[in-house]
């Protein structure tokens, strides 16, 4: 199974951008031992519309057009989402390396969040934290958190 990143917006020279990489790094260290195939984060051009829903329709169509739906599971991160443990998360890659789908995508919206058809094509919505988070933070704490899921089904000592 390929595991992707779908995010709205570019990490530039930043603080994030060090950390992104440590993180992604990491995961691509270890993918082939924990059954995946690629490791990808694709950064999706933030939309320039001035309407915040003209906006999210924008970044929906960018997304969508990087994905196929008919081979692929799609994960939102919505603060709105339920939220899971990291031991949940590592028994969900587990689940979905076993289904029939060859991708697993985890999308992270702009920060005006993501449209409802977002929502209409993801096969789950889960949350990070009940806090509204920025979303370039959300990106490292989910690849933190893929990495754990991902050392756990190794049995790797960095969860310990």
């Amino acid at each position: 199974m390929n595991i992707n990143i779908l995010a709205i917006g570019k990490v530039l020279n930043s603080p994030y951008s060090s950390i992104s990489d440590h993180y992604i790094s990491n995961i691509q260290s270890i993918s082939k031992r924990s059954g995946v195939a690629n490791f990808t984060v694709n950064e999706v051009e933030k939309s320039r519309e001035k309407d915040a829903e003209l906006r999210k329709q924008r970044e929906f169509d960018s997304v969508t057009k990087k994905l196929d739906i008919q081979n692929s599971i799609n994960i939102l991160l919505d603060e709105k989402g339920k939220l899971i443990s990291s031991t949940k998360l590592k028994s969900m890659l587990y689940e979905y390396q076993l289904s029939s789908k060859k991708n697993l995508n985890f999308i992270i919206g702009g920060p005006d969040g993501t449209s409802g058809k977002m929502k209409e094509i993801a096969d789950e919505n889960i949350s990070l934290s009940k806090m509204t988070l920025p979303h370039l933070l959300v990106r490292i704490l989910l690849l933190e958190q893929i990495y754990r899921a991902l050392t756990i089904l190794i049995n790797h000592p960095y969860h310990k």
